[in-house]
């Protein structure tokens, strides 16, 4: 005995009774009625339209589960890469001082100091020069 619409829906991979009995009594209908042959082709049509746009929205959800995954990567990166540019900030702050540090131990002894020696020895010339 031939199943008409139980055979398309399993063709498509849609099961609707797994009982054979039930599957012929269906088939039987199906085939007195063309009605319920050409329903029982919308409702299988139906049946994949909705399973392919339930496994687009499982897609779609997969892939917002992975972005939202990455974008929590980049926003730990990002906070990595603050860590460090505070510690190298810190670390730069300490070389400053220390340079500043280093540039007053080892001043050069003050202009005016200096400007005397000049003087006075500008005096002594002056004053050898004129005997």
């Amino acid at each position: 005995m031939r199943i008409c619409g139980a055979e398309e829906l399993i063709s498509k991979g849609i099961i609707v009774e797994t009982d054979l009995q039930s599957l012929r009594k269906i088939d039987e209908a199906v085939q007195r009625e063309p009605i319920l042959s050409d329903l029982v082709k919308e409702q299988a049509d139906t049946i994949l339209k909705l399973q392919g746009a339930l496994a687009d929205k499982v897609g779609l959800l997969d892939l917002e589960k992975r972005e939202n995954a990455l974008n929590l990567r980049i926003i730990e990166i990002q906070k990595k890469e603050i860590e460090g540019i505070n510690k190298n900030f810190d670390q730069l702050k300490e070389v400053a001082d220390r340079a500043i540090k280093l540039a007053e131990v080892s001043k050069p002894a003050s202009n005016w100091q200096l400007q005397g020696l000049l003087g006075l020895a500008a005096v002594v010339v002056g004053v050898l020069i004129a005997k």
